[in-house]
């Protein structure tokens, strides 16, 4: 007999945020994030809710905290304003963040002097700047990206598009005229007629004799 097939769960993918509670903006531990979206509106129909709901949002500075469906599996998300639409970011559970307690308990306790903290304070301070997302090079992929143009440019250069063969070209009304010559129907041409035969005219070299 075959082992009975385990209970499965079904989750039915509706696209719709349901949203339970709100929280104020900065209140999200950023280990929880997990992955953000940008939100819309899924048709006409929804977009005066979806405009009540975000400048709610923005004027109370909170943030939703709601479910949604993505691949099959419930994920808790958090709704915040952005722009003219939403942020959306899926966050983890709570089981799925460990504490940090257990991984910082060997760091010792050191009494650091005043003139150390300053100087890193004076470096920290001669590189602080706002954040701009052109930081987050990928290096690896922009060396990568050399190396491919370095070796194109090492490659010949074509000296231009190849011409076609002037005995290839097919004048076009030639090959018409010639496939309707083809396909005309032959017409019997008339016999050439021989020129009329003329009588032979006799001819003597006899000469008429007078009597005596």
């Amino acid at each position: 007999m075959s082992a009975p097939e385990p209970p499965r769960l079904v989750v039915e993918n509706t696209r719709t945020i349901d949203i339970e509670r709100f929280v104020p903006r900065g209140q999200i531990d950023a280990r929880y994030i997990e992955k953000p979206y940008y939100i819309a509106p899924r048709d006409a129909v929804g977009q005066e809710a979806f405009a009540v709901i975000r400048d709610a949002l923005e004027r109370r500075q909170l943030v939703g905290i709601g479910r949604v469906i993505l691949q099959s599996r419930e994920r808790p998300i958090a709704l915040e304003p952005m722009g003219k639409g939403l942020r959306g970011v899926t966050l983890r559970y709570a089981h799925e963040v460990l504490g940090e307690a257990e991984y910082f308990a060997g760091i010792p306790d050191i009494a650091l002097p005043d003139e150390m903290l300053q100087i890193a304070e004076h470096i920290m301070q001669a590189k602080t700047a706002d954040f701009d997302p052109a930081i987050l090079e990928d290096r690896y992929r922009t060396a990568l990206v050399e190396i491919l143009r370095t070796k194109k440019r090492e490659m010949p250069i074509a000296e231009g598009p190849v011409q076609p063969s002037s005995q290839n070209v097919i004048n076009l009304m030639d090959a018409l005229r010639r496939s309707m010559e083809s396909e005309r129907p032959a017409v019997a041409k008339p016999r050439p007629r021989r020129a009329a035969s003329k009588p032979a005219r006799r001819s003597s070299n006899a000469r008429g004799q007078t009597a005596s």
